[in-house]
């Protein structure tokens, strides 16, 4: 089963607007918070700021200035030696190019027309030593937590913005089609997670930083989530929680479904049921006003998180988030989680847009069991 969004064209979305819009959101929210200029290191972040396609690197990266953005000239500079994948409203005089010494990176910094004179400037990340950083770049200025003006400008998203995760989902629910596809006896967790990666490629999205995506579950002892895939075999009857994510634009799309090798049985059936009842009830409860102590389960383990770019707020779930407030135009991603001694466990996971009446479910793939 692949999914096919029937409601417009990628071509059809201005994506030069849509980065627009988001810079003008980007420069209000730091007005509103004080805010100068904010030096941005999480690639999610400089994606919103700057627009810039970014390639996908492996491991650990440590926290550095990847994007400039200076509220007196609302200049966005980005770090980068070429030009590919650089937006044409961030011209070749806003980047700055890749230092090893800091010492010769600081002076390139420096010079971003209106940075030094900042009083207050916001950072996503920083380590050990940032404020001296800092320092040599605007001298006097005192450094703040970006995290609320960047949540401020991200949350409430755009129609575009919906739709661009709207075609993420849809490229999520096609690599889920290929992943059901590949689940039989005899096959590893792996191979699922193989069939993942190779249709997401044939649909031209990036490889995420996560292969947290396909668990067998185990039927007898704790029946936990894993998050790594390994060589374990398949067996007949046995759950298998299904996650695949995708990017599109620079938006992520995810979409959680759980499978059963061969025929269900009456009891994986039931616990399905349970799992599904669970997560529609929380969905329904996802509106502009909601508290995150509203969005539980007593008969699954709830999960919400921000969708967009990057890690996006809220996180909201049993260890945390019951203060945390739904505001109209936020996407969420919305997880349930069921699990029963000798059946294994049910995962169903959802995007969901949050507006003033009844919630909008941006997955359309079936839940499979029962």
């Amino acid at each position: 089963m692949s999914t096919i969004l029937a409601t417009q064209e990628p071509g059809a979305i201005d994506l030069t607007a849509v980065r627009a819009d988001r810079r003008r959101r980007l420069l209000e929210a730091m007005a509103d918070h004080g805010l100068d200029a904010l030096l941005l290191g999480r690639p999610g972040n400089v994606n919103f700021a700057a627009g810039a396609r970014q390639l996908w690197t492996a491991g650990a990266r440590p926290p550095g200035p990847g994007c400039v953005v200076v509220a007196a000239t609302g200049g966005v500079h980005l770090l980068s030696v070429w030009d590919e994948g650089v937006p044409p409203e961030v011209s070749h005089d806003q980047l700055f190019g890749l230092k090893w010494d800091p010492a010769n990176l600081i002076p390139a910094i420096a010079a971003i027309p209106g940075l030094a004179a900042a009083k207050r400037v916001g950072s996503d990340s920083y380590s050990p030593g940032f404020e001296g950083f800092l320092a040599a770049l605007a001298p006097g200025a005192e450094l703040a937590d970006a995290t609320p003006a960047l949540r401020r400008a991200k949350e409430s998203k755009s129609a575009a913005e919906v739709l661009l995760i709207e075609h993420a989902v849809a490229i999520s629910e096609s690599a889920l089609s290929a992943m059901e596809d590949a689940v039989e006896p005899g096959a590893r967790e792996r191979d699922i997670l193989c069939a993942y990666l190779a249709a997401i490629s044939r649909m031209g999205s990036p490889q995420p930083p996560t292969e947290g995506v396909v668990c067998a579950t185990p039927r007898s002892g704790p029946v936990t989530l894993r998050r790594i895939p390994s060589e374990r075999l398949l067996g007949p009857g046995q759950l298998v929680a299904l996650s695949p994510g995708a990017l599109y634009a620079g938006y992520e799309g995810g979409i959680g479904r759980t499978v059963i090798v061969d025929h269900p049985s009456a009891a994986a059936s039931r616990l399905a049921s349970r799992c599904r009842e669970a997560l529609d009830a929380v969905i329904d409860r996802c509106r502009a006003g909601a508290r995150g102590a509203d969005l539980q389960s007593n008969d699954a383990d709830v999960m919400i998180v921000g969708l967009g770019m990057g890690a996006e707020l809220p996180v909201i779930g049993r260890g945390g988030g019951a203060d945390e407030t739904l505001v109209a135009g936020m996407v969420l991603s919305v997880q349930a989680w069921a699990t029963e001694e000798g059946v294994g466990g049910v995962l169903l996971r959802d995007a969901v847009h949050v507006i003033d009446g009844t919630p909008r479910v941006l997955s359309r793939y079936p839940s499979t069991i029962g």
